[in-house]
C-alpha cells in the first residue's frame, strides 16, 4: 500500500518510495506515525523524512494547526485556555534577538537550557513546554523550535484573531551548536542591558527616577521604564509603532499570577482569552483613553512588593491590571500617538499585528526559513 519493495529491512519494514503515495497515502502515514520506522531504498531515514516533509507538509501543516487548535481549550487552565500561554511562548522565544550581535531569537530552541529557561521573565513557560510535548512528539519532524512558534500563531487565531502564516526550518541546536554561539551558558541570557536580571526580555518595571522632583511628570519620573521599552524594541530591530503594537497584540490575552510574577490580575477581564481588539471599538485598545486618560487607572502595590496599575470595576468582575511598562505607552508622548492610532484604526491593527508578530518569530532565521503552503488538492496522485 505505501510503495513497498519486495525486500524488507531488518526492523521489518520495507523501503518505502514516498514519491508514489497519494495525498490520502501520505495523511494515512503521518497520522499513523511510522515515518520513523521506515528507510529509503539507500537505508536512510532521514532522507526520507525530508522527502515526507516535502511532498507533505501542507497536509501534515493542516493536521498539526488542527491539533494545536483543540489543544487551546484547557477548562483547568486560568481562563479556560493555553493561548496566551503559548503566545507568550512564541514571543519570548523570539525576543531575545540581538541586531547587534546577530544572535537570539528562536533558531536554536534555546528556552531548553537551564539558565534561559531559568530567566525570570520566562517563569511559568515550563507549562507551555510540557503541554506541548505530546503534539511535538506525534510530530516530531518539525523541530521544537517550529513548534513553539507554530503553537503561537495558532493561538492567536484560535482567539478569533487573524490568520498567521508561518514558516518553518528552525532548528534545535546540540548543547555543542549552543556552547560554540553563546557560551558555557549555551542561550542569550546575562547580556540583556535594560533588565536587572540581565535577560535581554523586556522589564515591566525599572523603578522611578532617582531625584525626580514630586509631582513631576510621569514621562519624567517614570523614564527609566520607558527607557527600557524603548532600547529592547530597538535592539530588536523594531520602530515605536511596531513596538506598540507587539506590546497591545501579547497583553491583550492572558493574566499575571501573585506566585510566577508577582503581579496579578487579567489586562483584560472581560475577555483575557479573546481578540478583543474589535473592530468598531472598545475592547483592550479602548482601555487607555477609556480609563488611563481619565485618571481611572490606579496605583496599587502587590504582596509581592510589584507596582500595578489597576481599573477596579466592582461587582465581582476582577481589575484591569497593567504593568509599569504598560502605562509606558501611554506616559510617553511618541508611544501614546501610536496607541491612539491603533484605536482608531482597528483594521490596520490586525493587518499590523500580523505582519509584525511574523516578523519578530522569523527575527535571526533570515535564509533558513520555507514558507507553508497553501493545501494542495487532493487528485489521487501525489
Amino acid at each position: 500500500m505505501m510503495g513497498a519493495g519486495s525486500s524488507h529491512q531488518s526492523n521489518g519494514m520495507p523501503p518505502l518510495d514516498v514519491k508514489s503515495l497519494s495525498v490520502p497515502q501520505l495523511e494515512s502515514l503521518l497520522r499513523s506515525q511510522q515515518v520513523s520506522g521506515f528507510r529509503d531504498h539507500n537505508g536512510d531515514r532521514v532522507k526520507l523524512v525530508e522527502e515526507v516533509m516535502k511532498l507533505s507538509l501542507p497536509l501534515s501543516m493542516l493536521l498539526i494547526r488542527s491539533d494545536l487548535k483543540d489543544l487551546m481549550r484547557a477548562p483547568h487552565h486560568d481562563d479556560g485556555s493555553y493561548a496566551p500561554l503559548f503566545i507568550r511562548m512564541a514571543w519570548h522565544n523570539s525576543g531575545t534577538w540581538d541586531k547587534n550581535k546577530g544572535n537570539g531569537g528562536s533558531n536554536g530552541c534555546t528556552f531548553r537550557f537551564p539558565e534561559e529557561k531559568g530567566d525570570p521573565e520566562n517563569a511559568g513557560l515550563d507549562l507551555a513546554a510540557e503541554v506541548l510535548a505530546p503534539v511535538h512528539e506525534k510530530y516530531s519532524f518539525l523541530s521544537l523550535a517550529d513548534m513553539f512558534i507554530l503553537a503561537g500563531c495558532v493561538a492567536i487565531e484560535s482567539t478569533g484573531g487573524p490568520f498567521v502564516p508561518f514558516a518553518y526550518g528552525r532548528r534545535d541546536f546540540t548543547s555543542e551548536e549552543a556552547a560554540d554561539k553563546y557560551g558555557p551558558s549555551m542561550c542569550p541570557f546575562g547580556d540583556g542591558l535594560h533588565n536587572s536580571h540581565g535577560s535581554r526580555l523586556p522589564e515591566a518595571d525599572r523603578g522611578t527616577a532617582e531625584g525626580a522632583p514630586q509631582g513631576c511628570p510621569m514621562h519624567v519620573k517614570e523614564k527609566a521604564t520607558i527607557d527600557g521599552v524603548r532600547s529592547v524594541f530597538d535592539r530588536l530591530g523594531f520602530t515605536d509603532r511596531e513596538a506598540v503594537c507587539l506590546i497591545l497584540l501579547g497583553h491583550m490575552f492572558g493574566r499575571c499570577h501573585l506566585d510566577t510574577s508577582g503581579y496579578e490580575f487579567p489586562w483584560y477581564s472581560f475577555g483575557p482569552t479573546s481578540w478583543s481588539a474589535y473592530e468598531h471599538g472598545l475592547g483592550y485598545l479602548s482601555v487607555y483613553r477609556m480609563a488611563v486618560a481619565r485618571g481611572q487607572s490606579k496605583m496599587r502595590v502587590t504582596g509581592k512588593g510589584k507596582r500595578q496599575w489597576e481599573v477596579a470595576f466592582g461587582g465581582g468582575i476582577e481589575p484591569f491590571m497593567m504593568l509599569p511598562s504598560d502605562m509606558a505607552l501611554w506616559w510617553d508622548e511618541k508611544f501614546r500617538e501610536w496607541v491612539e492610532y491603533y484605536d482608531d484604526n482597528r483594521k490596520q491593527f490586525r493587518l499590523d499585528a500580523v505582519r509584525n508578530f511574523k516578523r519578530l518569530v522569523e527575527l535571526g532565521c533570515e535564509g533558513i526559513l520555507t514558507e507553508e503552503r497553501p493545501f494542495p488538492p487532493s487528485n489521487g496522485g501525489r
